[in-house]
């Protein structure tokens, strides 16, 4: 269900951005809604992941870790494709286009390739924790865990505090 809101969300973003010769104010303000869902999510997903890395080894709620394990690659994944497919074009575009902003996109971009790669690995590791715990290293799984959500808080962050603002800028003119 989550996944098809979402999805409809995408559509009209795109749809809005189209005929964005109409209404550039309105298009600007569903594309940063949508965003701030994503940063949202992405957020409470890091908030999930600290909570199991605190609760290693013996204070896992292993159907928690089987929903993360679940819901990771496939949230990232779907946050990453919204700003690549929407939010970029949409900055690209703008009147702020220039150097800067592209190499500023084009780190981010690179960026999720890595989190997308580290979510997978994360995937894979909390899956094995789940079936086999005693074959799990938890020093090493919560080592994993904490180094994909503060990097990804550290993105989460940047993209609060500079991209963001050049959406509402966007917006406003």
């Amino acid at each position: 269900m989550i996944i098809e809101i979402e999805m409809a969300i995408r559509s009209k973003a795109v749809s809005m951005i189209q005929s964005a010769e109409n209404e550039p104010a309105v298009e600007t303000l569903s594309v940063a809604a949508t965003l701030k869902h994503h940063l949202n999510s992405l957020f409470s997903l890091c908030c999930r992941l600290e909570h199991i890395a605190d609760s290693l080894p013996n204070n896992v709620d292993r159907q928690e870790c089987l929903f993360v394990a679940r819901s990771i690659h496939p949230l990232v994944r779907r946050a990453h494709d919204f700003e690549e497919e929407v939010l970029f074009p949409v900055l690209r575009e703008s009147a702020f286009d220039s150097d800067s902003l592209r190499e500023t996109l084009d780190r981010l971009q690179c960026e999720h390739w890595e989190d997308e790669s580290f979510a997978e690995e994360i995937q894979q590791e909390l899956y094995r924790f789940v079936r086999e715990p005693k074959a799990v290293n938890p020093e090493s799984l919560g080592y994993m865990l904490r180094g994909f959500f503060e990097g990804l808080r550290r993105h989460l962050a940047f993209e609060r505090e500079h991209v963001m603002p050049l959406l509402t800028n966007v917006g406003s003119r």
